[in-house]
């Protein structure tokens, strides 16, 4: 069946037929609105960071005709006839004051008419600029937080160099806006944290660089009746494991010796085979991989002749002469090797 726009009197396809008004596409938009109702937006912007919010999130800050595009976009359903889609919008030229707190602004749409057909239109479109504190800045303000974390040593004290590795983590450019307050104490570090999502992105972090055992717990100090939840701090306690390289341990009842430490676990050399195997840090953490206590360094020694049977080693401190069986192969002269004494059993180990 052919249709005819009522306004010019030309015929029209189906696609661009505004069945409603019985207008062509054409003559709508020069005789009518794209709006059933003029767009007024509520634009809010934190005075002290520029973040700003959409919805009921706070986001990072951007130009101020980026904000006006998004918050357009992701309300333009409540302005626009159900006949039409708004693909994009942009800002022509600078916003102009109506008064106080209330602007005008030009802008271009590209539009979708029956879901198939574009246009580009001309329009007008207010807003009403309000400048409010953002949740983040009252955080800091307050030095209220979502998140604490306690980054503790097995040893009872962080290193030096345990405490530059959470410095590292802490600088990131995703995490450091997060951070409230870092402060420091006998025991370790304690680290405020805006967020949760941050705090445990903060921990996967370092349970990746360290091998750390997490223990994550709650305290509620609000109950939110809106949501039927309880509101509060979540404290994450992060321990960071003692075991280093050099270390004499025992796995599975068999004596051995940490070589390397990395993200994965710890890698030993087994004293009974010099064979290197790799153990994650659960092991560790399950006593499975534990401290060999009862062992030893007895001895230290230079190796400075060998044949097929034995190593011929120098006490270069006391000059004192040993023989020893060649047990290890990757041993030759010039090595730098150590006795080690395991429940009356002596090991020998290249440094």
């Amino acid at each position: 069946m052919l249709k005819y726009c009522v306004k010019c009197g030309k015929e029209v396809i189906d696609e661009e037929y505004i069945l409603d008004y019985g207008y062509c596409i054409d003559c709508f938009i020069r005789y009518k609105s794209i709006f059933k109702k003029k767009p007024v937006l509520k634009i809010t912007i934190c005075p002290r960071c520029g973040s700003w919010r959409l919805g009921d999130e706070w986001l990072k800050p951007v130009e101020l005709k980026e904000i006006i595009r998004r918050t357009f976009l992701h309300t333009y359903k409540h302005y626009v006839h159900d006949f039409i889609s708004v693909i994009d919008l942009s800002i022509v030229g600078e916003p102009v004051r109506i008064y106080k707190n209330r602007y005008r602004v030009k802008i271009e749409l590209t539009i979708l008419f029956n879901e198939s057909t574009p246009r580009s239109v001309y329009d007008e479109i207010e807003y009403v600029l309000e400048k409010r504190v953002c949740p983040r800045c009252i955080a800091f303000t307050s030095k209220s937080h979502k998140a604490f974390i306690q980054v503790r040593s097995e040893e009872g004290r962080l290193s030096n160099r345990q405490i530059e590795v959470v410095k590292r983590v802490l600088e990131e450019s995703s995490i450091a806006p997060e951070i409230i307050e870092v402060s420091s104490n006998k025991y370790g570090l304690d680290i405020k944290v805006l967020t949760l999502t941050t705090a445990k992105k903060i921990v996967l972090q370092l349970v990746k660089l360290t091998g750390a055992k997490v223990v994550e717990s709650f305290k509620p100090t609000k109950y939110d009746s809106r949501s039927g939840s309880w509101r509060g701090v979540f404290t994450l306690s992060v321990r960071i494991p003692s075991i280093k390289i050099g270390d004499l341990v025992e796995y599975r009842g068999r004596p051995g010796i940490v070589r390397e430490k990395h993200g994965g676990g710890i890698r030993v050399e087994m004293l009974d085979n010099n064979e290197c195997i790799d153990i994650d840090y659960e092991s560790y953490w399950r006593g499975v991989l534990k401290k060999q206590r009862s062992a030893v360094y007895s001895s230290k020694y230079r190796v400075i002749a060998y044949d097929n049977s034995t190593l011929y080693l120098l006490d270069e401190e006391t000059g004192e002469m040993r023989e020893y069986p060649r047990t290890n192969p990757s041993i030759s002269n010039g090595d730098i090797v150590y006795i080690i004494s395991v429940k009356n059993k002596d090991y020998i180990v290249k440094i």
